[in-house]
């Protein structure tokens, strides 16, 4: 067996609410990897940034040149967490053998889009992996979407290979949900192969609540779910959620993100809600999120798993409480569960990651799931940012 590796994994999530990182130690590779979380720290994103961030990633308000500054701005703000991490918790940065970066999604074009002559899917995560090798002095392996979308594969979810690497071959069927702001779901049923893992993002996970607790409250989440307890269910904003919600309806293999549940989406639930009390508001759009993650889970089990025994939830939205009680009302018989395995929780399990995947591409392994992503084949992820 190899010798373990110390593997710094770091990212930010679709909500732009913070940079995240861990030290995990890593031994092996694929299945059989043996993973220790040793670290993690966590800090809030400079609201000056973040707004810049939330900026452009709408089209009608995004510019090449604030796209330009905000790959080497996120570069930089990265670095300095994982320095200030280190120093920290008194970690000498020689001890760590790279580091795995998930970046800033800025936009996603999962579905195939004609230009030039050229049919292609697309997606662009800032925050440039050689920027945080050069400032750190850690070689950064990074951008891991694009070689699976170059196969034509959605580029997302992730999540499913470290699920497949923690619960894989169990006797149980279990779900994995990870409710960032984004909702995504992996599903392995019992004694399941890698080629037999299910997974998909459900549909808006955090992002729609978040957006409107700014708006109303000027608070950045709803904290355990308190406003959208207070609140009332309206039926008719509803009811018109779900019929221009198209994606939660949508087959698998899918991904989607802040451009289809963004400002538009916000926009449309406003112009809606009119003479509807704040409080109200969250609570139906808490009420839908949870509606549409149990939908998906629900509707595209894989073949052979008619129930699931355990939910394993992670994420913001793990903290949740209202969410969380809504999600477990609607999956009766399933045994609702934070997740805590190997150290690996709520809170670090995406940071958790981009480590493993990181670890992967220095091995020279694939660490896609075609069965997951829809792309043709597997692929070796990520690109190598020597210091």
């Amino acid at each position: 067996m190899p010798k373990p590796k110390n593997i710094i994994g770091i990212l930010s999530g679709t909500s732009v609410d913070s940079i995240d990182c861990v030290l995990l130690e890593a031994q092996g590779f694929g299945v059989k990897t043996k993973l220790a979380v040793k670290e993690f720290y966590s800090k809030r994103y400079p609201n000056e940034l973040k707004k810049l961030i939330l900026k452009n990633s709408h089209k009608a308000t995004s510019n090449v040149e604030d796209i330009c500054f905000l790959n080497f701005a996120v570069g930089k703000a990265f670095a300095n967490t994982i320095l200030e991490f280190l120093a920290k918790k008194k970690i000498s940065s020689s001890s760590v053998s790279f580091i795995g970066s998930h970046g800033q999604t800025i936009h996603h074009i999962p579905q195939e889009k004609k230009a030039a002559g050229i049919k292609t899917k697309a997606t662009l995560q800032i925050g440039d992996p050689s920027v945080i090798a050069v400032l750190t002095g850690i070689t950064t392996i990074g951008d891991f979407r694009i070689a699976d979308m170059a196969h034509n594969g959605n580029g997302a979810p992730f999540v499913p290979f470290l699920d497949y690497i923690l619960f894989g071959n169990t006797k149980k069927n279990i779900a994995l949900l990870n409710i960032g702001g984004i909702g995504n779901v992996t599903i392995l049923k019992k004694n399941c192969r890698k080629d037999e893992v299910t997974a998909f993002d459900t549909g808006a996970g955090n992002m729609m609540i978040d957006a409107l607790m700014k708006k109303f409250y000027k608070k950045d989440f709803d904290t355990n779910g308190k406003i959208a307890a207070s609140g009332k269910l309206n039926i008719p904003l509803f009811n018109k959620m779900r019929a221009r919600d198209k994606y939660h309806t949508q087959k698998p293999p899918k991904a989607t993100g802040r451009e289809y549940y963004g400002i538009d989406f916000i926009n449309f639930i406003l112009k809606n809600s009119k003479g509807i009390p704040k409080q109200d508001i969250i609570r139906t759009v808490t009420e839908f999120t949870a509606y549409t993650i149990c939908y998906n889970i629900n509707n595209f089990m894989p073949n052979g798993c008619d129930c699931i025994d355990e939910l394993h939830i992670s994420g913001g939205g793990a903290e949740n409480k209202f969410l969380v009680e809504r999600i477990s009302d609607a999956m009766p018989g399933t045994k609702i569960l934070k997740l805590d395995s190997k150290g690996i929780n709520s809170k670090n399990k995406e940071a958790v990651l981009f480590a493993v995947l990181a670890n992967e591409t220095y091995h020279g392994m694939t660490s896609n799931l075609p069965s997951v992503t829809g792309a043709k084949r597997e692929v070796i992820q990520g690109k190598i940012c020597l210091a």
